[in-house]
């Protein structure tokens, strides 16, 4: 089996000790992706609309990160790997480090993102997820996922502010696993399919759209009468939930 490596146009351009850093992964044969991206500090963009399999751009401190990226294909799958790590402190903040990537959304992924503290904007509306791990740290993470196709999504969740959402018209069961976690989370889901969450650990306010309770779990008027579902356990947070309904859906 070959093992393949496809990457171009790659530059890093130093001024003073802010440095830039872009590469642009082409297409290749596989269809099936596993995307791992993994930024310390800073901020981080992810969307889609580019027709190569990804291209990254990246602003930085050259003394906070050390960036790399690759991509290697066996059979149908191909293995994206982003990194923009430091070997000091992975919870510093730093305005200049920016992180700016563009996926390909006809693709079939599967994602495992880590985040450090910053913020991240992260815009995978209508791509074909199958599963998604995202560990988040300190800041405020935006993350949208409407019409993704998820079958699973994990959640490790840190510190500050998290919003989520899951709105769509799902043809398949989604289950979701989110632990610990200190702030607000923030979780839209759809209006028109049942969705359970189960609250274990959890010292604050869970806010829903008329959901009933049954002690520590949450159901909407539809669980058990739609062909799909959508069930939450949230583990040993601090702070409040927010559930809301995309009524679109």
């Amino acid at each position: 089996m070959i093992i393949c490596m496809l990457a171009l146009s790659t530059s890093a351009i130093a001024q003073n000790k802010i440095t830039e850093f872009e590469q642009t992964i082409k297409t290749g044969k596989a269809k099936n992706i596993e995307a791992l991206i993994h930024i310390t500090g800073g901020e981080l963009s992810i969307k889609g609309g580019t027709n190569d399999l990804a291209h990254a751009k990246l602003t930085y401190d050259k003394y906070d990160w050390s960036p790399s990226v690759s991509y290697t294909e066996k059979d149908d799958f191909g293995k994206l790997i982003i990194k923009a790590s430091t070997e000091g402190d992975e919870k510093r903040i730093d305005d200049d480090n920016k992180c700016f990537i563009t996926l390909n959304d006809k693709y079939n992924y599967s994602l495992g993102v880590v985040l450090g503290a910053g913020l991240a904007n992260i815009d995978l509306e209508g791509f074909n997820i199958k599963k998604a791990l995202f560990k988040l740290g300190v800041g405020t993470f935006n993350v949208n996922l409407a019409n993704a196709s998820l079958l699973f999504l994990k959640i490790e969740a840190g510190v500050g502010e998290a919003n989520f959402d899951l709105s769509g018209n799902y043809k398949n069961d989604l289950k979701v696993q989110i632990n610990a976690g200190i702030g607000q989370f923030n979780v839209t889901v759809p209006g028109n399919i049942g969705v359970k969450f189960i609250v274990k650990g959890f010292l604050g306010d869970v806010k829903t759209p008329g959901y009933k309770k049954s002690g520590n779990e949450y159901t909407n008027a539809l669980y058990g009468n739609t062909k799909h579902s959508i069930v939450v356990k949230i583990n040993g947070a601090i702070g409040t939930i927010n559930i809301k309904e995309d009524k679109l859906y």
